[in-house]
């Protein structure tokens, strides 16, 4: 027997260079979005020739460059799919994930449907996923850990050799570091950090 076992594909995209990660279970066929920057025909291709089921969009934070193609992919899928946003980042969505501060209007459309708090259980196929509430980069910051497979998507708390940038308005630098000092680096020492840019830890 084959241990099919979760699968990570990584598709960086727009200006930024985020990471938008696409995670799926073999097994079941099941796969979900996390941080989808732009709308990606390569993503959609990518699902289609793996006979892969998005289910679901997890949203890391809130911040333009992470929730660029949440609407857009929610639109290709429109009866499928939900997207999934802690309750502290509502408000960021709401003001257009801090576009302004950078220069322009960005509307992320409509708030996601699933609202998410500090432990919540989310799954894709077999796979079960950790709600960990992380504020500091932004309010409504959050981390995906899979305990099974020891991975945590992190978005912009901690990247390799680096933290989540703290000097725009929402931020707060103490609370950054209290969150990794006590949710990232409590973590297995195994476990691997996906965060928004750059690569793997």
């Amino acid at each position: 027997e084959i241990k099919m076992t979760l699968q990570i594909q990584t598709f960086i995209l727009g200006p930024i260079e985020n990471n938008t990660y696409l995670i799926s279970d073999p097994a079941t066929s099941q796969a979900v979005l996390i941080d989808p920057a732009t709308p990606s025909r390569k993503v959609m291709d990518y699902l289609q020739e793996h006979n892969l089921n998005l289910n679901a969009i997890w949203i890391t934070h809130a911040h333009f460059d992470h929730i660029g193609g949440v609407r857009w992919f929610l639109d290709q899928k429109k009866e499928t799919i939900k997207a999934a946003i802690h309750s502290d980042a509502v408000e960021l969505w709401e003001n257009g994930g801090s576009a302004r501060e950078f220069g322009f209007d960005f509307d992320p459309g409509p708030i996601p449907q699933i609202i998410l708090n500090e432990n919540d259980i989310l799954s894709v196929g077999r796979y079960q996923f950790k709600v960990l509430h992380t504020p500091g980069h932004t309010p409504g910051h959050v981390v995906y850990y899979c305990s099974e497979e020891n991975i945590a998507f992190c978005g912009d708390v901690i990247f390799f050799h680096g933290v989540g940038r703290t000097d725009l308005a929402i931020s707060n630098t103490d609370e950054l570091m209290d969150n990794i000092s006590k949710k990232i680096l409590t973590l297995p020492a195994k476990t691997l950090l996906y965060p928004g840019h750059g690569q793997f830890t």
